[in-house]
């Protein structure tokens, strides 16, 4: 009869079990190994610091010669070769944070209670028994269809902590986004508005930055205490009063894509000097004037700044040239006569 028996396991358990031949992977429908350097070292810091991770599929038989149980892995292979690997020093934790204790050791390197805490660690599986092959393949293929990986924001809000990211996430919370669709409910469940509202905050103190690198710096720096918070603030939701009166048809523009508007309000940072001459550019000209460039965006084959503009947000929209060539284009519309 068929049936699921929840359990754990230590480490060291599996680990002989494997060497024993008593546990083996299920090659025919799993991915070979495939895990790069940093997960890996990221998985065995994780089981030094006694944090939970996610639950192993194994399918278990019996012999009917010897009654000894056997094991074949049915989901979580990747993150038990890393374990074994590290068990038999294959290799170091390079890819840890350089903070840590184990940073760049090997097992051997670790000390007697270090090693034990790995192998004494419970691993929390759920045994299969008589479930045919064809059964296996399908719970597999469930298990991994609709799996989808933590996008780098969706990582930052659950490692991070401090005043950066309860900044950055209360102006992601804006109804602007919302109400001129910026992010699609989609981007919205993934922190996208949270990331954007990173980017933007960055743009405003430093200028514009070469893709998101420089988010997680900030996301350290600015734990403890973010004193631009209030000058970053006031600097946003007033170049967002502007754009909504330059675009009141802002949610059909192209401009209010993350691409475009990222560009305008550096365009807007730059041309105001900070906010100090906002106030000096005329909303309805500067408006038309966007609203004609994008005009000229989609011609059928667009020429001039226009070309430059699309080729700048249709490639590597993130890097530093890319934004700097939208910045410097909007700049010029808005400084316009």
């Amino acid at each position: 009869m068929a049936k699921r028996s929840p359990t754990t396991k230590d480490i060291a358990l599996l680990h002989q079990l494997y060497k024993n031949a008593q546990l083996t992977w299920t090659s025919e429908f799993q991915r070979n190994a495939v895990w790069p350097a940093k997960a890996k070292a990221y998985l065995i810091d994780t089981i030094l610091h006694d944090q939970p991770i996610p639950i192993f599929f194994l399918q278990r038989s019996t012999s009917p010669q010897s009654g000894l149980n056997s094991y074949t892995v049915v989901d979580g292979q990747q993150r038990l070769r890393a374990i074994f690997d590290f068990l038999d020093d294959r290799f170091r934790l390079s890819q840890s944070r350089k903070d840590s204790p184990y940073y760049n050791k090997r097992f051997s390197l670790l000390t007697a209670a270090q090693q034990e805490s790995i192998r004494t660690y419970d691993l929390i599986v759920e045994e299969l028994s008589g479930h045919s092959e064809p059964e296996i393949r399908d719970m597999f293929v469930r298990m991994n269809k609709y799996v989808v990986p933590l996008s780098s924001q969706e990582l930052r809000h659950a490692r991070e902590e401090g005043k950066f990211k309860e900044f950055v996430e209360s102006v992601g919370e804006l109804d602007f986004w919302k109400e001129q669709k910026v992010f699609s409910p989609k981007q919205f469940k993934r922190m996208r508005p949270v990331e954007f509202a990173a980017e933007l905050s960055i743009l405003l103190i430093e200028g514009a930055q070469d893709k998101k690198k420089a988010i997680d710096l900030y996301y350290v720096q600015y734990s403890d205490s973010f004193p631009s918070a209030r000058k970053v603030e006031n600097q946003l939701t007033g170049y967002l009063r502007w754009i909504s009166k330059a675009l009141p048809k802002l949610s059909t523009s192209r401009f209010r894509r993350p691409v475009d508007l990222y560009a305008l309000i550096g365009a807007l940072d730059l041309v105001s000097e900070h906010t100090a001459r906002l106030g000096r550019i005329d909303t309805a000209k500067a408006g038309k004037r966007l609203t004609d460039f994008e005009y000229l965006t989609r011609a059928k084959i667009p020429s001039g700044d226009a070309a430059r503009y699309l080729v700048a947000a249709s490639r590597q929209t993130d890097n530093i040239i890319p934004r700097n060539t939208r910045i410097e284009i909007l700049s010029g519309l808005l400084r316009s006569d």
